[in-house]
């Protein structure tokens, strides 16, 4: 399980697809306020977003990053 601290002012995420085929929850900001976590895949990802802009956290949020079978 892996935990990553939620910044106050992060505003809203998205789901985006970067290099080699990863998931990401972006804030939409690049340099020093940039907030980036890095998925496994899609339904993970929307799942984190959700959460993240519905404010179902304290301050942390912690999720599943062990990578999946895929063969």
């Amino acid at each position: 399980m892996a935990k990553v601290t939620i910044p106050p002012n992060i505003g809203k995420v998205k789901v985006a697809m970067t290099l080699g085929n990863k998931w990401t929850v972006w804030n939409g900001k690049q340099g020093q306020h940039e907030f980036v976590i890095i998925l496994n895949d899609r339904k993970q990802a929307e799942e984190v977003a959700r959460q993240i802009n519905s404010k179902e956290h304290d301050g942390e949020i912690t999720f599943d990053a062990t990578p999946k079978n895929r063969g």
